[in-house]
């Protein structure tokens, strides 16, 4: 019998124990496979106007994949490499040379590597149009998909693969020659030592994670003491070394009072499972604090790009309340752009129109936080736009807003990028709009604002008393705005592309004459489509490899401890007992990280939500639920290997 047919008997002989890992490690190549063929796709090139950002985004995005998976099959392979230590030593000890122990181990790893290898592009390959067709869809994309398989996807999969799979077969090589004989048999003895509790530790672990999410959930007020690089590394550095200490020492702390705890240390199998927790904690703490803080990271990304994702509409509609505005220059214009409606009112019949007729103040405003003011209109042009108090209540009901009630010498402020409440957004109620009508100067006292835009063209509008809009008519003359609404505005890229073509270009980029719905829309949906795409599936093989290692390390540990199981049947321990103190225990080790990680990621939502203009708890849940969902799934599968190890007979 040959050595690689012996590596074959023995992968079928523990299968049961490879299969998480073996079908991680095909999901990883799955995916992997999945960003190289989209990012190599001929048709998103031709499909998508910033095809290099996609491009960019699936090769960025599989840099940071490849490195999770590769430290993650390193990382595995460790664990099978602790439980194949005695049965190495028993080969040596049966006179089998190092040389053939070593060719077998490599054999094993690279026959298993292979075959995850080759599965996973199989597979890759099949689903790749499937995959192609989510992202488009996802993206907004008028595309007919059609299956392509890129051979440069194939070929940089392979490669990389199989880097990682002769790394790890040549670590499994060196095994028998890294360890004394002696050492191979005590493997499933060591890290039992009794971890050294520290109370000040533990104190030290709380006030770090604790002042993290404080500084996480008071951020905008944080950073006007401290600079915002400080403050924001500050609580990452807090947040991952109290995650840490947390594990090596608080969760001691906890065990310790909890065998301290006499009544309840000496009932049922509580002592068992606390006295096997104490032990192995240390052994477990720094793989479970590093699963605590990839947990909450995953967390934090899927829920942030989701979040923005389904956001798109509301965002594009707050910036680009209607299909089209236009400032109506000529009757010229306004001709073409007519018969421009009139060649597509089957596909795009128009639902409602209206004119806005304002005067173009060049001035400037006084008071608290006038130096926050976000409107790029404003900020290139130095005018806001002047509209009547009675013109504007007639458009009140057009624009869904209510109508204002201004005094003499009063004004109220309409502007799409005004925040209210937000920390660096600024204070308009009783600041002042000064401009000058003349040799004459005018002070208005701003008596409210409101964020919902007059247009699509982002002009900061000041609705001001009739008399007054009167005198600046005169003065400065008016410019009128159209705004039309259309019938599926989503989808009209035709139409939109015809009135582009007979709009005059403006004196910026950024105070336009033209401005649609459809263009801000579809480019909001293509960017936030792909990153929700790839944070989703990145997301699921963090989760997958996360679970998987916690899984491994749990199969580990129930190897070593099958023989103390045997004792305790012997003593009269039931099966029911053993079941119910092995799930206690392993709870244990799925649900710290679960609840930090979830911790860690609510904070820093919450903290994000400061910064983002939309509710973001909603996606957040939704991921939480998924995530918990998958991660239980694990806990149960664990569970129930691990009591069919140490039942074994």
């Amino acid at each position: 019998m040959t050595l690689s047919s012996i590596a074959l008997r023995n992968i079928q002989r523990n299968f049961k124990d490879y299969f998480v890992y073996f079908a991680s490690m095909i999901f990883s190549i799955v995916i992997y496979f999945t960003f190289k063929a989209l990012q190599y796709n001929s048709q998103m090139e031709k499909a998508a106007e910033g095809s290099k950002k996609i491009s960019g985004a699936f090769q960025v995005s599989s840099v940071m994949l490849i490195i999770f998976v590769a430290v993650f099959i390193i990382y595995s392979n460790g664990f099978f490499t602790r439980k194949r230590k005695k049965e190495v030593g028993l080969y040596s000890l049966l006179g089998i040379r190092k040389r053939q122990i070593g060719k077998m181990l490599f054999y094993e790893n690279m026959l298993m590597g292979l075959m995850s290898l080759i599965i996973g592009i199989a597979i890759g390959s099949v689903l790749s149009k499937l995959f192609l067709e989510l992202l488009v869809s996802m993206m907004g994309l008028n595309l007919n998909v059609h299956f392509e398989v890129p051979m440069a996807a194939i070929i940089d999969t392979a490669i990389i693969f199989f880097v990682i799979i002769l790394y790890t077969s040549l670590q499994g090589y060196r095994l028998i020659y890294r360890f004394k004989l002696i050492e191979l048999f005590r493997a499933e003895r060591e890290g039992e030592a009794m971890p050294k509790g520290s109370v000040i530790m533990a104190l030290i672990s709380v006030f770090l994670i604790g002042s993290g999410y404080f500084l996480a959930l008071m951020f905008m007020k944080a950073i006007m003491y401290a600079n915002f690089m400080a403050v924001a590394l500050y609580i990452l550095l807090a947040t991952v070394l109290g995650t840490y200490l947390l594990f090596m020492f608080f969760t001691v702390f906890v065990l310790k009072r909890a065998r301290n705890n006499k009544s309840s240390f000496y009932n049922g199998m509580n002592m068992v499972t606390t006295s096997q927790l104490l032990y192995r904690i240390k052994g477990n703490a720094k793989s479970l604090a590093t699963i605590s803080i990839l947990s909450a990271v995953t967390l934090t990304a899927v829920g942030t790009s989701v979040t923005m994702y389904y956001n798109t509409f509301t965002q594009s509609k707050a910036v680009a309340p209607y299909s089209y505005s236009y400032e109506k220059k000529d009757a010229e214009l306004d001709k073409k752009v007519n018969a421009i409606f009139a060649e597509e009112k089957e596909n795009h019949p128009v639902k409602d129109q209206f004119e806005a007729e304002m005067v173009p103040v060049k001035g400037k405003f006084e008071g608290v936080k006038v130096d926050f003011i976000f409107n790029m209109n404003y900020s290139i042009s130095e005018k806001y736009q002047f509209i009547s108090q009675s013109e504007f209540n007639k458009l009140a009901k057009k624009i869904d807003v209510e109508t204002v009630n201004i005094a003499a010498g009063e004004a109220f402020i309409y502007d799409s990028s005004y925040i209210e409440g937000y920390e660096f957004s600024p204070e308009y109620k009783g600041n002042k709009a000064v401009f000058q009508i003349g040799n004459e100067t005018k002070t208005l006292t701003i008596q409210g604002a409101n964020n919902n835009a007059i247009t699509n063209l982002g002009e900061l509008v000041v609705v001001v008393p009739d008399e007054m809009y009167e005198q600046a008519k005169q003065a400065f003359g008016t410019r009128v705005v159209k705004n039309i609404d259309v019938k599926d505005e989503r989808n009209s890229k035709v139409l939109t592309e015809k009135l582009t073509k007979v709009m005059p270009a403006g004196e910026s980029e950024m105070a336009p004459p033209f401005r649609d719905f459809y263009t801000g829309f579809h480019m909001g949906l293509e960017a936030t489509g792909l990153m929700m795409f790839i944070g989703m599936f990145l997301g699921l093989v963090f989760l997958l490899a996360t679970g998987s290692i916690i899984y491994f390390k749990q199969l580990t540990e129930a190897n070593a401890d099958r023989e103390r199981y045997v004792v305790l049947r012997k003593v009269g321990v039931t099966k029911q007992e053993m079941k119910k103190a092995i799930a206690k225990q392993v709870s244990f080790i799925f649900a710290i990280p679960l609840v930090i990680g979830i911790l860690h990621s609510l904070f820093a939502l919450k903290g994000l939500g400061n910064i983002l203009p939309f509710e973001i708890m909603i996606p957040l849940l939704i991921s939480i639920g998924v995530y918990g969902v998958i991660y239980i799934g694990y806990y149960f599968l664990t569970v129930r290997s691990y009591y069919k190890i140490v039942s074994a007979k």
